[in-house]
C-alpha cells in the first residue's frame, strides 16, 4: 500500500482550497447575470435566451451556494451572520421556485435568479 491509496483526512481547509470543488470564475458568473439584467430595446429577450440564461444562472447558483456553505465560517448572532444567513436562504428559495407558465413570469424568474446571483458573487468576493 502507497500514499495514493490511503485516505485523505478530512481537511479543515474549504474545499476550494483543497481542489475538491473548481474555483469559482466571477467574471463569469458576472457577466452572465449583467446579460440577464440588461436593458432591451425590445419588450423581452426570445424564450430561448431566457431559457438558456436562466439554466446558465441555475448552474452558477448551485456552485456558488455549495462555496458559501463551505465559507459559513461567521460568528452566529452577528449583523454578518444574519446577512449571510439570508442570502443562504434567498439563493436556496430562488433554486426552487420555478419559472412559471408564460414567458413574462420566465423573465421575471431570470431577472430574480440574476439580482441573487449578483448577490451572491459579492459576498463571495469580499
Amino acid at each position: 500500500m502507497n500514499a495514493a491509496d490511503c485516505p485523505r483526512p478530512p481537511s479543515r481547509l474549504p474545499a476550494l482550497m483543497t481542489g475538491d470543488i473548481p474555483p469559482l470564475d466571477l467574471v463569469t458568473i458576472r457577466a452572465t447575470a449583467r446579460r440577464a439584467l440588461t436593458e432591451r430595446p425590445q419588450a423581452m429577450p426570445r424564450a430561448e435566451e431566457i431559457r438558456e440564461i436562466t439554466l446558465t444562472l441555475r448552474g452558477h447558483l448551485e456552485l456558488m451556494l455549495t462555496e458559501a456553505r463551505e465559507r459559513d465560517g461567521q460568528e452566529p448572532g452577528t449583523t454578518q451572520w444574519y446577512r449571510w444567513t439570508a442570502l443562504i436562504e434567498r439563493t436556496r428559495t430562488e433554486l426552487d421556485t420555478g419559472s412559471g407558465s408564460g414567458l413574462y413570469s420566465a423573465f421575471t424568474h431570470m431577472q430574480a435568479l440574476a439580482r441573487t446571483t449578483n448577490a451572491l458573487v459579492d459576498f463571495l468576493d469580499e
